[in-house]
């Protein structure tokens, strides 16, 4: 499911897939410490909203927005893995860079102990990377935040 996902992924958001993988790459540590920020915040967050009659509904459906929102992060996580790993041998493929970090999570994944530490930390850091890449595209009404086309988000 990981590849169904990730293809569909690459195939319609080709450039902002390409920027989120870029920002894990050059914002390691940034993108790693907003992934954890946003992994302990949003459901603290949902459980707040949910103390309310009204808000619980709205808690109900965030969940199922985050849960989507990391599931997504995960496979983004293992893409930029698959990036970084193929920018050694010089090979800028985003198809293939998909299928190498899912394959190298995946077989890392099966160790004891070191397995699940690795696959958070690719998940903060695919979670922190898309965080980032969505409040620069998004955030803040976008004023004068670059796209990555060298236009600016207030020229589009």
């Amino acid at each position: 499911m990981n590849l169904v996902l990730g293809a569909v992924l690459l195939a319609i958001f080709p450039w902002f897939s390409d920027g989120v993988a870029a920002t894990a790459r050059t914002e390691t540590l940034k993108s790693g410490g907003v992934g954890l920020l946003a992994l302990v915040g949003i459901p603290i967050t949902l459980a707040l909203v949910a103390i309310t009659v009204v808000g619980i509904p709205l808690s109900i459906a965030g969940a199922f927005v985050f849960a989507l929102l990391l599931w997504v992060a995960s496979v983004y996580g293992r893409f930029a893995v698959g990036a970084w790993l193929l920018s050694f041998a010089n090979v800028e493929n985003r198809w293939a860079a998909l299928v190498v970090g899912l394959l190298v999570v995946f077989l890392v994944g099966l160790l004891p102990v070191l397995g699940g530490l690795v696959e958070l930390a690719v998940l903060l850091l695919g979670l922190g990377a898309l965080s980032i890449a969505l409040y620069e595209r998004y955030g803040d009404d976008g004023r004068s935040r670059s796209t990555g086309t060298g236009e600016t988000a207030a020229t589009r």
